[in-house]
């Protein structure tokens, strides 16, 4: 599990996490979600559009809890697991009164995408 930074923006409601160590090579669009890896296809940075509608429809927390914590975030850590040819990767946002832990799943990146090849 890393520690990532992150800044939301409350008036779009985006929400951005990234390493701090680590520069993105290229980039994954899944809806409203981008995917940024590095050279080594390591996560090191996650931009959620619609962060508190998203994140409202795939935990059990209302929307103003979900606001509320985005508002108020203090810490961020991320946890990506392989399974099979998926990555599982949890997010835990806290807040100084509240934790939740979204949960996405995508397909591995195995091979680069001619989409890439010029990042």
């Amino acid at each position: 599990m890393q520690n990532f930074n992150f800044t939301y923006d409350k008036e779009n409601d985006d929400l951005f996490l990234f390493n701090p160590k680590s520069g993105s090579k290229g980039s994954v669009e899944l809806g409203n979600i981008v995917l940024d890896f590095d050279s080594k296809k390591e996560l090191v940075g996650i931009q959620i559009m619609n962060a508190s509608k998203l994140i409202k429809d795939i935990t059990s927390e209302n929307i103003s809890t979900i606001k509320k914590l985005l508002n108020h975030l203090k810490k961020c850590k991320i946890d990506v697991k392989p399974n099979n040819n998926m990555l599982i990767i949890k997010i835990f946002l806290f807040s100084k009164v509240k934790e939740i832990s979204p949960v996405i799943s995508m397909p591995s990146i195995t091979e680069s995408s001619p989409a890439l090849a010029a990042a």
